[in-house]
């Protein structure tokens, strides 16, 4: 065990000099896919060997808890993506920050074990006691299955949050206080494009914000949202009942002033008719005949359950019976690439065509777009430049107590 322990010490080091020297070389600007490969390799090792050290912690009483659970804890954490800590200092960073962090700890760790031992590593004199004890693997097991439930949960919001920065690029962000949404402009010469990543249900005072923060100056504003010419769609969409439910407010209701303008014939239309302290506003959407009659039929059905007058245990049931009756893989790539890859092509080419005749193009649609946008605006040139966060969903705000005691009623 104490060779065993020695090495994961080592390891621990060497993870973390790999993972500095490899985040060196790709801030500037340098790449090294060999080295990379290797760094990754020993990160999994030393990931793998966490795990089997964590269980060792509780069997054999010789090891020092003091040295080996936070080394342990740290890797786990930084497997993690070191959230909530990630959505401060940044995903660009964090594996900076991580490796850093790891070197610090560790080089305190060889600290500890030399007041222990005398030496850098674990000294053979502590392992001369008897390895088992049975006080301290229940004492071990006993706090482990206190804090498990707290485990989960932080390992559940720590996982959702790396999945929504990874699928919209950064425009949403969970945190522990709430769900934030991204607003980042890009600048080419005098031209602003503005990205305003949009979440179906929010505080009432974050859309009212959002709405009032629109300037008016050449500026258009490509407003998201599927029409139905053909009456496809069996059931309306309204968010305001789930909204209602948590006390909050939904995008429908979000209104924005200004001037509504046709993309088609924005060269015809009469320049006196428009306000001119007003933003002009146009619809960037297709229209619901342009999807799959599959994709058609999955939003009927969502419509029929999840937004119907049933309460929403009743709906929510229904839907997921539905969607294991009828839904395949494929059939599920097909309503993705309906609901995002063909309305991101529809906004991609209103925004290249309203470019020559404004200044200012904002871009306020559901932050799943938004990766494919931003690619969009980085190949015509634009630069980054402002991001600003809003607090979309306030955690605290949620009457808890209120929605417990009408699900427990039902």
């Amino acid at each position: 065990m104490r060779r065993f322990a020695n090495l994961y010490i080592i390891l621990f080091l060497i993870d973390a000099g790999l993972a500095l020297i490899d985040e060196l070389i790709v801030a500037y600007s340098f790449s090294l896919p060999y080295f990379s490969s290797v760094r990754y390799f020993v990160d999994y090792t030393v990931i793998a060997l966490s795990m089997l050290l964590f269980v060792c912690l509780g069997i054999d009483r010789r090891l020092p808890k003091r040295v080996f659970l936070p080394l342990t804890l740290y890797i786990f954490w930084s497997a993690l993506a070191m959230w909530p800590l990630s959505g401060i200092v940044g995903r660009e960073s964090i594996e900076l920050v991580s490796a850093i962090g790891q070197l610090l700890l560790g080089g305190t760790a060889m600290v500890l074990l030399r007041g222990l031992g005398g030496q850098n590593l674990l000294a053979r004199e502590l392992f001369e006691s008897p390895m088992f004890s049975l006080r301290n693997t229940l004492g071990f097991a006993a706090i482990n299955l206190l804090l498990l439930p707290f485990a989960l949960v932080y390992t559940g919001l720590a996982t959702t949050s790396y999945y929504l920065d990874q699928q919209t690029a950064g425009f949403m962000r969970l945190s522990p206080i709430g769900i934030y949404m991204t607003d980042r402009s890009y600048h080419l010469d005098e031209k602003i494009i503005r990205l305003t990543g949009m979440i179906h249900i929010g505080k009432q005072d974050y859309y009212e914000g959002l709405a009032g923060s629109m300037s008016s100056d050449r500026t258009i504003i490509l407003a998201e949202g599927v029409t139905d010419q053909d009456r496809l769609l069996e059931h309306q969409f309204n968010y305001s009942k789930l909204a209602g439910i948590i006390g909050l407010s939904s995008q429908e209701k979000m209104r924005f002033d200004g001037n509504l303008v046709d993309l088609n014939a924005l060269n015809e239309r009469n320049p006196n008719a428009r306000e001119q302290d007003k933003p002009d506003i146009a619809r960037a959407d297709i229209d619901l005949n342009r999807f799959n009659p599959q994709t058609v039929e999955f939003l009927n059905a969502l419509g029929s359950t999840l937004f119907s007058d049933k309460p929403l245990v009743e709906g929510l049931a229904e839907y997921n019976a539905w969607v294991s009756e009828n839904m395949t893989q494929e059939r599920i790539a097909g309503v993705m690439f309906d609901i995002l890859d063909k309305r991101n092509e529809v906004v991609i080419d209103s925004m290249l065509r309203t470019l020559k005749r404004y200044d200012t193009i904002i871009i306020p649609w559901g932050a799943m777009h938004m990766p494919a946008i931003e690619e969009a605006v980085l190949e015509q040139g634009f630069v980054p430049g402002v991001a600003r966060e809003r607090l979309s969903l306030d955690f605290r705000t949620i009457p808890y107590v209120e929605l417990w005691q009408k699900w427990a009623k039902r």
